[in-house]
């Protein structure tokens, strides 16, 4: 199991949430913070991280399932053709 970076960068209910949510969820929380960190703070501020983030697993989720095929790709290939986006959704009202 994948450790969330720096659990410290959320705020302890958030850290905690997103720890109990599993692997694809702390996946997705690491590449967001490490690649866009100000994002990400963003929709701390704005109360709107843990919605993005729950709804980004549930996407990369579905597709994963459903694509038993492609196995032989990299989740990041297999996101990558089905256009799901790698970064977090830009906060709105920042």
């Amino acid at each position: 199991m994948e450790a969330l970076h720096n659990p410290s960068a959320y705020p302890a209910d958030v850290a905690l949430r997103i720890e109990t949510m599993g692997d694809t969820a702390i996946s997705i929380a690491n590449r967001w913070l490490l690649g866009w960190p100000d994002r990400v703070k963003g929709l701390l501020k704005t109360g709107a991280y843990l919605a993005a983030l729950e709804a980004q697993v549930d996407q990369e989720k579905a597709v994963l399932a459903e694509e038993a095929n492609l196995r032989h790709l990299a989740p990041r290939e297999i996101r990558e053709m089905f256009e799901l986006r790698e970064e977090p959704p830009m906060p709105v009202g920042d």
